[in-house]
């Protein structure tokens, strides 16, 4: 799971109800065909503009395009496709559900993680496909306790994702959690394949390796 801090970011910009979305803010409208031929433009400035846009006009099938900019040579470029990456996958057009969503996120923000489950219920009867109300569902369980029904829904969240490193942490946790360091390390090693910024994982991920090793000693 990325800090709450980052998430809430990321929740703001992009799931503010009401509020200026990022191509807004960015002052650009140009089209998402466009924008995926200036993820590749020479000036930093313009693939971070980019990225920008497809977080708001962007599918599913631009992923894949955006997370080579999690490699890029400028810093800012990739925090920049970290965040669009993100706003991406948090997207959802049914407003009714949208709304149901950020609740979720403010129940869980505030530890009522029950309250958060009720409203994250919701999102997926209207929304299964929506692979984030999975993962904050998982999350959910995951602060009651519920290690079996939060690995569940994070499986969920990783068959309609399969890029989503985020889960795969959350995953690697709870494997952890239960000394299952082959498990954890699979995990956690897939995370960093995807997006290589998560240097925190590094030694965790040495650390997990040494056991390993130990293991066939």
């Amino acid at each position: 799971m990325g800090s709450v801090s980052r998430f809430i970011t990321v929740m703001s910009l992009v799931l503010s109800l009401g509020q200026p979305t990022l191509a807004e803010d960015w002052g650009t409208k140009s089209g998402r065909e466009e924008a995926l031929e200036e993820l590749k433009d020479f000036d930093p400035s313009v693939r971070r503009s980019a990225l920008a846009r497809l977080a708001e006009t962007g599918i599913s099938e631009d992923v894949p395009y955006m997370l080579r900019l999690l490699r890029d040579d400028n810093f800012a470029v990739r925090g920049m496709a970290d965040q669009a990456i993100t706003g991406l996958w948090l997207r959802l057009d049914n407003l009714s559900a949208k709304r149901l969503f950020v609740k979720a996120i403010g129940a869980l923000q505030s530890g009522e993680s029950n309250q958060a489950i009720e409203y994250l219920d919701a999102v997926i009867e209207a929304e299964p496909s929506f692979s984030e109300a999975w993962n904050k569902r998982g999350d959910a369980w995951l602060r009651l306790g519920e290690l079996d029904r939060a690995l569940a829904d994070y499986e969920i969240a990783l068959q309609l994702n399969p890029y989503h490193y985020g889960v795969m942490q959350s995953c690697a946790s709870i494997w952890m959690e239960r000394s299952q360091a082959r498990k954890a390390y699979d995990y956690l090693s897939q995370a960093i394949a995807i997006n290589p910024n998560l240097d925190h994982l590094i030694p965790v991920i040495v650390d997990l390796e040494e056991r390993l090793d130990n293991d066939r000693i």
